[in-house]
């Protein structure tokens, strides 16, 4: 008997497409996509949005047969009041964010999530800013109270490995995963940011693998001066080859992200992008 494979799971971030949601919807249906990642909509970060508009996204999915595979919320990637963040990407929301403020974002995000179906919730682990300001992300008393908030509410919370961010390279990452993950956190690998800090290797992978639960999937080429310019996956330096199969270990249904970041024709970047996934990552046996 012929033994087939199941598809990859691939997901699809509309905002990619622009604020209007249903534009990059309609072309995860064309592509045969039927997961979602919700990071903005409208022109505003998702966790900024009333309950009402949030609910209208999920309809929008609804309307087209679409789930939502996850939130890609900008919880931890704040700072200090006092302190100065780089050059950060934070889609819309605020880099500097009071303690008094940071426990009610938790709340806005499982909420958000809830409402929406998704899954998972994307944290980072605090900005890079001065010596003095800087936020440690183990230890923080907030994350422990936060894992519990989103087991209640039947969600996990996954660590994005983000370069501005705390815990970015491997070493930390396994130190916080190993600490946190009976408690619920997992990782969202970030495979070309991994590639930006020297880390791409199969056997980082391989150790990273067991905290797995959600792939982020963007490529780059770089200029003559060193500069990053994004390009559809597959296309630019990130070794997609030789660590993607390596993932199969984590998981034979694990979800893979586009995260293009390609302003020229996007939705060609996409449609390329879902289509090395396919090829690339291995299937499983039905």
């Amino acid at each position: 008997m012929e033994t087939r494979s199941a598809p990859v799971v691939v997901v699809l971030n509309p905002d990619e497409l622009g604020p209007d949601p249903s534009v990059g919807m309609d072309l995860a249906v064309r592509l045969g996509i039927d997961r979602l990642e919700i990071r903005t909509a409208e022109g505003a970060n998702a966790i900024t949005l009333p309950p009402e508009r949030i609910r209208r996204i999920r309809v929008l999915a609804d309307e087209r047969g679409l789930r939502v595979a996850a939130l890609a919320s900008p919880l931890w990637k704040w700072c200090r009041p006092d302190a100065t963040p780089g050059r950060v990407d934070s889609f819309g929301f605020p880099t500097r964010v009071p303690h008094a403020d940071r426990l009610a974002w938790v709340e806005r995000a499982i909420e958000a999530a809830t409402l929406l179906g998704a899954p998972i919730v994307r944290i980072f682990s605090h900005l890079r800013v001065e010596a003095y300001a800087t936020e440690q992300f183990g230890g923080d008393p907030l994350l422990p109270a936060a894992l519990r908030m989103a087991a209640r509410a039947g969600r996990t919370l996954l660590l994005e490995n983000e370069p501005v961010c705390t815990v970015a390279h491997a070493e930390p990452l396994l130190e916080v995963l190993d600490r946190y993950h009976e408690q619920g956190l997992g990782l969202w690998l970030d495979i070309a940011n991994l590639h930006e800090v020297g880390q791409t290797t199969p056997e980082t992978v391989q150790a990273l693998a067991p905290y797995v639960g959600y792939v982020h999937v963007k490529d780059y080429r770089l200029d003559a001066d060193g500069g990053r310019v994004f390009c559809p996956a597959g296309t630019g330096v990130v070794p997609y080859g030789e660590v993607l199969p390596v993932l199969r270990g984590a998981g034979d249904r694990l979800p893979y992200a586009l995260e293009t970041h390609v302003r020229d024709r996007p939705a060609e970047a996409l449609a390329t992008g879902a289509a090395f996934l396919r090829a690339a990552v291995p299937g499983r046996p039905e």
